[in-house]
C-alpha cells in the first residue's frame, strides 16, 4: 500500500460499508475499507502511516457551481463586502488606491451589498469620483449582475458621447440623460472589453492560488464557470491553462468544467474543436454547456412572471426569449452536451422547464443530466415539472445568508416561503447538489451545510430560521455536497463515496457533524484535505 490512513471515525457514504477506522490506498485509489487492526496490517515499510487522531473524516466535498478564475482575480481586487456605507466603499478604495502598482490603469473592486447598508442605495460615479477622477475606477455588486464607473471610466469607455443599447444588459441615465455611473447585466462587458487576460502562466499560477484556497475547506472537486472571465475569444487560453496544469501533476484538485457559450455561433466553434461533455485531461474535463438566462434577485435583474413587489416597474431581464433559448438547447443536447441553466426567478425557470420538455421529448437521449443552477424562486407546480423531467438541481444554501432579507420583499410571502424550498426536491428524490457561487458567497462548505440544515444565518444564529420546514437533514446535506457532486459531473462510480474502487477523495473535520447540536455545524473546522491519497491541505 502506498498509504494507509488509521484511526478515524470514517463516515464512507457507502451503503455497504458506512462506517470504518481506516483506509488503504493504492496508486490514489481506495483499495480497502475496515478497522484499524486490519488496515494496518496491509502495510509494509514502505507504505506512509497518517494518523488521522480520531478525527471525523468524509468523502471530499464537491462544489458544484462556482468560478474558479474569477474568484482568483478578485484577490487581486479591493474587497468591498465589509463596506456598510457609500463612505465605507469610498474609504477602502482609497487605500486601495495607495497599492495600486505602475502598470495597473485601472481600480477594480468588488463584493459590496447595498441591502447591508443604513442607506441602501447604489453608489454612482460622483461617488467614486471622490476616489478619483484621473484613475478610473470599477467596484462590482456582489451578484456580479451590476457595476458602477467612475467619470474617468466613462470617458474612457465612451459613455459620455454616446450611449449604446444593449440587448441584454442597460447603462443607466440621470435626469440629463448622461451615464450616473451604473452598469447592469451585459452592458459591464463594455468595461471589461477595455482590460486584458493575462498571460498563460500567470493564469496557470491564479488557478494554482484559488485551487489551494479550495482545498483548505475540505474541496477536492468543483465545478467552475470560467469561458467568461476575460473579454475576448480566451476560451482556449482558459482550457490550455488547465490542461497544462493536468499534465504537470500541478492541478490540486478534480475541474469539472460548466462551458458559458452565449450564441450557437460560440458553440458551434466550441464544438469544431472536438470539446463536448466528457473530454477528460487529467484533473480536467469538460462538463455543461453553461446558459445564462436572467440576472439576480438582488439586482432585481431575475427574471419574474409578474413585477417585483418593491418595484413594479421591472420584472427583470431576461437574456434568452423562448425560441432563443430552445434552439441553444436543442444544439447543445444534439451534440452531447448536457447544459446548465443559470435560472434564478421564477419565468426564467419555466422558460428553461418549457424548452426542456420540448426538445427531450422530440430529441430523447438517456442520461442527459440537464439541470438548473439556482433555482431560487419556485412553486409547487414548477417544481413538480422539474421533477418529471428528472432535472438536476444546483443550489446554494448559502444564498439565504443574504436573501432572507430581500426575498419577500421582492417577490411577495406567498412565493417566498415555496422558494429555495430543498426539502420539496428531497422529498421528491430529485437529484440536489450544493455549490457556493463563488466569488458570490464564498466556497465554504461548512456555512451552507449550515444554512440547508438549520435556516439559519451563520453569521448571526439569533435570527429566526427561514422556513424551517424547507431544510434538510444533515445526511442529505452531506449527500449534496458529496455523492450527488459526483453524480452531477457523471462521476458516481469514481468518487463521491469511499468506497474500494474510488478515488482516495477525503475531507477530515475536527468534529463529527453527525453528533453534534445543529447550531455548532457552523464552528467545524476542516482539518485535512487528501485527494488522491495525497495531502493537499493540513491545518496548522
Amino acid at each position: 500500500m502506498d498509504t494507509i490512513f488509521y484511526n478515524g471515525k470514517i463516515k464512507t457514504m457507502d451503503k455497504v460499508r458506512p462506517e470504518a477506522e481506516a483506509v488503504a490506498v493504492k496508486n490514489g485509489i481506495i483499495a480497502r475499507t475496515g478497522s484499524n487492526e486490519e488496515i494496518l496490517s496491509l502495510g509494509d515499510s514502505d507504505t506512509r502511516k497518517v494518523d488521522l487522531k480520531g478525527k471525523f473524516v468524509l468523502p471530499g466535498f464537491s462544489d458544484s457551481h462556482l468560478h474558479l478564475i474569477y474568484y482568483a482575480n478578485t484577490k487581486r481586487k479591493v474587497e468591498l463586502s465589509q463596506a456598510k456605507s457609500i463612505e465605507d466603499v469610498i474609504s477602502l478604495c482609497q487605500m486601495g488606491l495607495e497599492r495600486l502598482t505602475e502598470g495597473n490603469q485601472w481600480l477594480l473592486g468588488c463584493g459590496w451589498n447595498q441591502d447591508y447598508w443604513e442607506v441602501p442605495v447604489f453608489p454612482t460615479r460622483d461617488d467614486l469620483d471622490k476616489i478619483s477622477k484621473d484613475i478610473p475606477i470599477a467596484i462590482t455588486r456582489t451578484c456580479y449582475h451590476a457595476t458602477v464607473i467612475n467619470s474617468k471610466a466613462i470617458e474612457i469607455l465612451g459613455l459620455s458621447e454616446n450611449i449604446p443599447a444593449f440587448s441584454n444588459g442597460i447603462v443607466e441615465t440621470d435626469e440629463k440623460g448622461q451615464a450616473n455611473g451604473i452598469l447592469r447585466e451585459s452592458a459591464q462587458n463594455i468595461i471589461w472589453n477595455n482590460l486584458g487576460a493575462p498571460e498563460i502562466e500567470d493564469l496557470k499560477n491564479r488557478i494554482i492560488d484559488a485551487c489551494m484556497d479550495a482545498a483548505s475547506k475540505g474541496i477536492t472537486a468543483l465545478q467552475t464557470d470560467d469561458f467568461e472571465t476575460f473579454t475576448g475569444d480566451t476560451l482556449d487560453l482558459i482550457i490550455t491553462a488547465y490542461k497544462e496544469l493536468a499534465a504537470e501533476g500541478r492541478l490540486p484538485i478534480r475541474i469539472y468544467q460548466q462551458c458559458l457559450l452565449r450564441t450557437p455561433e460560440k458553440l458551434q466553434a466550441f464544438l469544431d474543436k472536438g470539446y463536448k461533455t466528457g473530454y477528460e485531461s487529467g484533473f480536467y474535463k469538460i462538463g455543461p454547456l453553461k446558459l445564462l438566462n436572467d440576472g439576480s434577485l438582488g439586482a432585481r435583474t431575475a427574471y419574474l412572471r409578474n413585477p417585483y413587489c418593491d418595484d413594479p416597474s421591472t420584472r427583470g431581464v431576461a437574456l434568452y426569449d423562448q425560441e432563443s433559448l430552445t434552439r441553444m438547447i436543442k444544439m447543445g443536447h444534439e451534440n452531447g452536451m448536457q447544459i446548465a441553466i443559470h435560472c434564478i426567478g421564477d419565468a426564467a425557470i419555466e422558460m428553461a422547464v418549457n424548452s426542456f420538455e420540448k426538445i427531450m421529448l422530440e430529441f430523447p437521449r438517456i442520461d442527459s443530466r440537464h439541470g438548473i443552477v439556482h433555482c431560487q424562486i419556485t412553486d409547487m407546480e414548477l417544481i413538480e415539472r422539474i421533477r418529471k423531467l428528472n432535472l438536476l438541481i444546483y443550489a446554494q444554501p448559502i444564498f439565504i445568508r443574504y436573501d432572507r432579507q430581500i426575498i419577500n420583499a421582492r417577490v411577495g410571502r406567498d412565493l417566498g416561503k415555496t422558494s429555495y424550498n430543498w426539502r420539496a426536491y428531497a422529498d421528491r428524490n430529485m437529484h440536489l447538489s450544493g455549490g457556493s457561487d463563488c466569488p458570490v458567497e464564498k466556497f465554504d462548505i461548512i456555512p451552507n451545510i449550515y444554512c440547508a440544515v438549520t435556516g439559519k444565518n451563520p453569521e448571526n444564529d439569533q435570527d429566526p430560521a427561514w422556513y424551517p420546514e424547507n431544510c434538510l437533514s444533515v445526511d442529505e446535506t452531506i449527500k449534496s455536497f458529496t455523492i450527488e457532486g459526483a453524480y452531477a459531473a457523471f462521476q458516481e462510480n469514481e468518487r463521491g463515496t469511499l468506497s474500494v474502487g474510488k478515488y482516495a477523495d477525503m475531507v477530515v473535520l475536527d468534529k463529527n457533524i453527525y453528533e453534534i447540536p445543529e447550531e455548532q455545524i457552523k464552528d467545524i473546522q476542516v482539518e485535512m484535505t487528501i485527494v488522491n491519497g495525497v495531502i493537499k491541505y493540513s491545518r496548522g
